[in-house]
């Protein structure tokens, strides 16, 4: 095991003149060295591993998504096309126009993102999800309107060519990120805009079990 000059000269610096102290020093010290190489290498390789195992579970999801004959069947647990949703022109593109879309198509990707995050929202928040879902769908569905998928969005690959109905589901994937992962201002753990929009968390003088009393002055 060779060391080098700049070793022996700590050595004696560290220990003194005893040649076999210092060379106990200079051997512990390469192997500190050798070992520490050794744990970033690991550590690197592992978050290496890690990323590759990322791209892969996003590329077999992006395949699942694009090779999908029926796209809802993923997303079982939708409110946004439940009986209760009243998002007729939404619920028809989600449960039949969407799968004539090229499975490339820029909306099957932006709808599952969406569509990805509601499952999730329901999954950590179950029914406190609901009533802002379904106003999101009735945003969606005035967005919507009589706008012709299958001739403006079934083969438009990139953002940058999206129209205003895919720029607004855009607008709500983001507000819904927000919601769900910026949220220093949760109460009781549920995002506050999922209270706002359900009437049975709302607060009510009239259901609060005091009595307002005004005094004469």
């Amino acid at each position: 095991m060779g060391f080098t000059q700049e070793d022996a000269e700590a050595s004696v610096k560290e220990i003194g003149d005893d040649p076999d102290a210092c060379m106990v020093w200079i051997i512990s010290k390469i192997e500190e060295r050798q070992f520490n190489e050794d744990l970033n290498r690991a550590s690197i390789q592992s978050e290496q591993s890690k990323r590759d195992e990322e791209k892969r579970v996003k590329k077999m999801e992006q395949e699942k998504i694009s090779n999908a004959e029926k796209f809802m069947a993923l997303f079982p647990t939708s409110y946004m096309v439940c009986p209760e949703s009243t998002a007729l022109s939404l619920k028809k593109l989600l449960q039949s126009t969407i799968d004539q879309v090229d499975g490339e198509a820029f909306i099957r990707e932006v709808f599952s993102k969406l569509l990805t995050l509601e499952g999730q929202s329901i999954r950590w928040y179950k029914e406190a999800s609901r009533s802002y879902m379904l106003e999101l769908a009735g945003r969606l569905d005035t967005e919507l309107g009589n706008h012709d998928i299958i001739t403006c969005c079934a083969c438009v690959n990139s953002p940058n060519d999206s129209c205003s109905f895919v720029q607004k589901v855009l607008e709500e994937v983001k507000a819904l990120t927000t919601a769900l992962f910026e949220m220093p201002t949760n109460q009781g753990g549920v995002p506050p805009v999922f209270l706002e929009c359900d009437e049975t968390t709302k607060f009510d003088l009239e259901d609060d079990g005091f009595e307002v009393i005004e005094l004469d002055e």
